[in-house]
């Protein structure tokens, strides 16, 4: 990926990116997890979790271990499989405030691999 990020734009997003980004929100973490692919992988942390109930227990945990909010302020569209955007959380977490990158890869409309990273 070579940094190359914009002003963010929903609509220029893979359908799956948005869905999923819209459901963790609103959360809806059954739908969230419902995009990823059978065998998906997530890097969060430090940690990987692999497959469907190992990232659901992810999605659920992480959603609600702080309180937050969630402002997406950029996006890098690599090519129709791999997208990055820019979140920034501000909550009562350590530090307050963090801007982190959501790096999703797709395979066959699902999301296949997702990387947040500092």
């Amino acid at each position: 990926m070579t940094d190359t990020f914009t002003e963010y734009a929903p609509g220029m997003l893979p359908a799956p990116v948005l869905a999923y980004l819209d459901a963790r929100d609103a959360s809806r973490y059954s739908d969230a997890t419902a995009l990823f692919a059978a065998d998906a992988v997530v890097f969060d942390d430090g940690k990987t979790y692999e497959g469907g109930d190992a990232i659901d227990a992810w999605i659920r945990e992480s959603s609600t271990e702080y309180t937050y909010t969630s402002t997406r302020i950029g996006q890098e569209l690599v090519d129709d499989d791999h997208a990055v955007v820019l979140v920034r959380l501000d909550g009562d977490f350590p530090g307050g405030t963090v801007t982190l990158r959501y790096g999703f890869e797709l395979r066959d409309g699902r999301i296949d691999r997702l990387a947040i990273t500092v």
